[in-house]
């Protein structure tokens, strides 16, 4: 198999999908690589690492789908990389395409196969690619925030690293996932008094022997947020409430409560989902703004900022799904393996990813039935 490694678009972007290790897994087995020109530089793997793990380096995204047959690279696909795919091939990467139209339109369009980092799920109900991803987002989530509250950064000058003898720092976090758990995690190591809310009673049953006295897991459904958030020195938002939400977590009449100087930080980063006002995105160029006082942070690359760690914690989930579509082809490797199905988002131009048949309002055909009807 033929397979393409795009260097990023996104800005301050600087993960690659596959370390030179993993590339030299790949080409052990005979397949061709191809590694767009300075791919993996930000990441700390110069190009001549992939070179001499056998990969061809090539000068310029063209170059590389002119010569692949699988596409990989990390983030979604933005506007201006949409004429670099051809028509037929296998795209891999995460793709959030609920919330990107215009993406999904390019995906039929071309009958791109297309599937989803985020969206591949085992029998457990684990995501092993998003996994690692979501731990460096809640661990370095907090970490970015926390600038924030820094003289320096124009911030309230309140620490979260806890002094003797003075009331500890106070975090929120919504979730506790990977990306929660973690958050709550690093927040508590700093010495903040953090509070974590999850509405899975399961889950909190589960971690809550795990974890520090200074994390107190609350349910959030039994349990009345505000005047946590009120006196909360930051909040870290992981829960997972949709786009343009008729309900939020925080909405603006309780923003106007909160602390001035205190810092949001939306790892999921809904638009208008858990946090009323998180009504854009921002990058690490210029990652804040504030409403009523209150800093906003929703950078939606948060592990770029470790993008060595990020990159290795990423292709070492990659490379065995990687592998199998390349070893079987991603068709047939598809149709044997349910973890890889979850994942697909379309083929051959239908849509196959129910939530962006929800939210863009167009038609979706379970992949199930996409692949078992013979489409290749």
């Amino acid at each position: 198999m033929r397979i393409g490694m795009l260097k990023e678009t996104k800005p301050q972007e600087y993960r690659v999908p596959l370390t030179p290790e993993s590339v030299k897994r790949l080409t052990e087995r005979d397949h061709e690589v191809f590694v767009q020109k300075t791919a993996g530089v930000g990441a700390g793997f110069p190009d001549d690492a992939f070179g001499s793990a056998g990969a061809r380096i090539l000068d310029g995204a063209e170059a590389v789908s002119g010569e692949s047959d699988i596409l990989v690279k990390v983030k979604e696909p933005i506007e201006s990389d949409f004429g670099v795919f051809r028509e037929g091939q296998t795209l891999f990467c995460f793709l959030h395409s609920e919330t990107r139209p215009a993406l999904v339109d390019m995906l039929l369009d071309k009958r791109i196969t297309a599937v989803a980092f985020e969206n591949i799920q085992l029998a457990d109900g684990g995501a092993p690619i998003l996994a690692p991803m979501s731990i460096l987002a809640g661990q370095h989530g907090v970490l970015q925030g926390m600038m924030f509250l820094c003289n320096h950064k124009g911030g309230a000058g309140r620490s979260l690293v806890a002094y003797p003898g003075l009331e500890p720092a106070r975090v929120v976090v919504f979730g506790a996932g990977q990306a929660g758990y973690s958050a709550a995690q690093v927040a508590a190591s700093l010495g903040a008094q953090v509070y974590l809310f999850e509405i899975n009673r399961k889950r909190i049953q589960a971690i809550s022997p795990l974890l520090p006295k200074n994390i107190q897991p609350l349910h959030i459904d039994s349990v009345d947020i505000e005047p946590y958030v009120r006196e909360a020195d930051m909040v870290v938002n992981t829960a997972t409430i949709p786009p343009n939400s008729d309900r939020h977590l925080i909405d603006r009449a309780l923003l106007s409560r909160m602390k001035k100087g205190a810092v949001i930080v939306d790892v999921t980063a809904n638009l208008k989902g858990a946090i009323e006002t998180v009504d854009r995105y921002t990058t690490h160029e210029d990652p804040i703004w504030e409403v009523d006082g209150v800093v906003h942070y929703a950078v939606t690359n948060i592990p770029s900022s470790v993008a060595h760690t990020a990159s290795h914690a990423l292709s070492m989930e990659v490379l065995p799904f990687l592998m199998e579509m390349a070893d079987k082809g991603p068709i047939e490797a598809l149709k044997e393996n349910p973890a890889l199905l979850r994942g697909l988002t379309a083929v051959n131009g239908i849509l196959t990813w129910h939530e962006a048949g929800t939210f863009l309002e167009r038609p979706w055909q379970a992949p199930e039935e996409a692949i078992l009807a013979g489409l290749s």
